[in-house]
């Protein structure tokens, strides 16, 4: 993999449409949702389809299993990651790159932003995204050796 693949933008891979529920949704539907559609997380936004957080499987393990707390009595706003960091569709593959290294996440929200500066998801990429774009990569390179 060289510089230019990294600059590609993050458009070019395979990310997914996210997952979301809305505020005041119960911890138990997000892991129904996260179950069914195979996703480590599901994203969280308000009435306006805005996103506010995240919900991750460390964050049901911390927040949920650690303390021993009923899914079906706490809802997603109670353990949710607020704001949560995310890009555009348009940002090189470096940048999830980078900030999923320095934020040890394993999945970024794409966004856009209205004239507000409020983000609106529209797709999800996970570090399995960019492995798999990798591993294509590297298997094109040796089949053309």
């Amino acid at each position: 993999m060289d510089a230019r693949t990294l600059s590609l933008p993050i458009s070019t891979l395979d990310y997914k449409q996210p997952s979301t529920v809305q505020e005041g949704t119960l911890v138990s539907d997000a892991i129904d949702i996260m179950q069914v559609e195979g996703f480590g997380c599901v994203l969280v936004v308000d009435n306006e389809q805005r996103l506010v957080g995240i919900i991750t499987d460390r964050d049901l393990l911390v927040n949920v299993c650690g303390k021993r707390l009923n899914a079906e009595d706490v809802k997603v706003e109670e353990i949710m990651s607020t704001n949560p960091e995310s890009l555009r569709a348009s940002d090189p593959i470096a940048f999830a790159l980078n900030l999923m290294h320095l934020g040890h996440f394993r999945h970024v929200p794409l966004c856009i932003w209205d004239d507000q500066n409020q983000q609106f998801p529209v797709g999800l990429i996970s570090t399995g995204d960019i492995l798999d774009h990798v591993a294509i990569f590297i298997e094109n390179q040796e089949g053309g050796v």
